[in-house]
């Protein structure tokens, strides 16, 4: 059996499990009806053992990687000498302005700002550009501040200061990660040891840097010693500059290849973003007698929308057929699939993509890394 059938046969030993074992045990001329002196005296030891029955799937379920949660599941990922990715901070970027509409610089690092609303996010300068702009990093881990734009005020007094703004999240953070995601890295069949500025050690190197979501490796790609890294940020979108700026710092400073970064001596890295490939869908629809076109619409843009979400986080996945570089189609019957899943639709036709009837085969060169996003959906009757 495996680990979970084990488990749940052991669950399913509950008191009536255990009592009705034991009654069968008792000869026929004793009374064993609910209230007997014999069904009252071996309660106790029936509730006993169902309780122990319930530890021990407890037991099991957490003693094996595939089952396991919470505090065990970390433990399990110890022994394969790895942690649970923790949450990380978001950084945007600010502007700053005096009362004349000017760009101004008079904030200092460590200064504290807030977000505007019941429940404000604090945020801390961490690095001043010069421009008229800051980086400022939120203080508490996780996602929530990646959705918000707009107006913060000064917590450290400026007198200097009439308007500060995020105008974007330059770094999104992201969640500590899950249960599900820890257990299939864990039980990821990969096992190429990372070693030496090998792929698997760049991919190692990457994973090991929290504000990368998702990264590909090109290596020898303009030539001996040479690597390029293609990154997303968390939210599987390309990285702005802060971010490879950063990255680029981290793994080969000032692309030296002189071994101050993560990157092994004489390797030169190049740390770039994936070039957007919109894709237009349009499809004709047949709505249900108590459905509207516009709501059906809706709801079509938002399963559209998560489709292309799910392949971008497939996006670094190695080719399967090969083991090497990168594949990546958007097929047109998938995209059907989802369509006809959402409630209201009752037929639909094969989507077009970019207006034509066929398949996207993204592009995964030395040159040339594509990341597909959504365009315009197009929903007709």
């Amino acid at each position: 059996m495996n680990p979970q059938t084990v488990i749940e046969t052991l669950q399913a030993q509950d008191f009536d499990y255990w009592m009705d074992k034991m009654i069968d045990e008792v000869p026929e001329t004793v009374d064993t009806r609910q209230g007997s002196i014999i069904y009252d005296a071996m309660a106790p030891a029936a509730t006993m053992l169902a309780e122990q029955s319930l530890q021990l799937a407890d037991s099991v379920k957490q003693g094996y990687t595939s089952t396991a949660e919470g505090d065990p599941l970390d433990w399990h990922a110890a022994d394969k000498g790895t942690t649970r990715q923790p949450a990380t901070a978001a950084q945007v970027t600010v502007k700053l302005t005096d009362s004349d509409g000017n760009p101004i610089n008079s904030v200092e690092l460590a200064d504290r700002f807030a977000s505007v609303g019941d429940d404000p996010i604090f945020y801390m300068v961490t690095k001043v550009n010069g421009d008229g702009t800051a980086v400022l990093t939120a203080e508490v881990a996780g996602s929530a501040p990646n959705s918000y734009l707009g107006q913060v005020v000064p917590v450290t007094p400026n007198d200097s200061l009439s308007w500060a703004e995020i105008t974007e999240v330059s770094v999104p953070a992201r969640d500590a990660e899950d249960d599900d995601h820890l257990r299939a890295r864990l039980l990821s069949p990969n096992s190429y040891i990372a070693y030496g500025g090998n792929v698997a050690d760049y991919a190692d190197m990457l994973a090991q840097i929290t504000s990368v979501g998702a990264g590909q490796i090109y290596p020898a790609w303009a030539g001996g010693g040479t690597v390029k890294l293609v990154i997303l940020d968390n939210d599987l979108l390309p990285a702005s500059k802060e971010l490879l700026t950063q990255v680029q710092s981290e793994i080969d400073p000032d692309q030296e290849a002189s071994g101050y970064g993560l990157a092994p001596i004489d390797h030169e890295v190049t740390v770039v973003a994936p070039e957007v490939l919109k894709i237009d869908v349009a499809s004709k629809v047949s709505v249900a007698a108590n459905e509207t076109l516009g709501t059906v619409t809706e709801k079509i843009k938002t399963a559209v929308g998560e489709f292309f979400r799910v392949l971008r986080s497939q996006w670094d996945i190695l080719d399967s057929r090969t083991g090497r570089g990168y594949f990546m189609t958007v097929y047109r019957s998938q995209l059907l699939a989802q369509i006809m899943k959402v409630e209201g639709v009752v037929d639909a036709s094969l989507p077009t993509l970019n207006g034509k009837e066929a398949d996207v085969v993204l592009t995964f060169t030395n040159e040339v890394s594509q990341l597909p996003e959504v365009g315009e959906v197009v929903i007709s009757e």
